[in-house]
């Protein structure tokens, strides 16, 4: 009886060995993926934030632009 206790007991810690192993496969594949979405909308961010802060100093220049042709007209 304690041989047939101790198979089986090793049989199911194997089944339970592959199930928990697969399901840890599984976990580390979504959390690769949710890194990846998360890293791809941080560099996204950086792009947009970078395109604003270019557009912001682009106006800038052609409002000094604007002045100093208006001042070029006033003389």
């Amino acid at each position: 009886m304690f041989w047939t206790v101790l198979l089986l007991s090793i049989c199911f810690s194997a089944i339970v060995l592959l199930g928990t192993s697969w399901l840890g496969m599984l976990i580390g594949e979504w959390a690769f993926w949710v890194a990846g979405a998360l890293l791809l909308s941080g560099l996204i961010t950086v792009v947009v934030s970078a395109y604003q802060k270019l557009t912001v100093q682009l106006d800038s220049v052609e409002k000094k632009l604007d002045r100093l042709i208006e001042q070029k007209e006033e003389e």
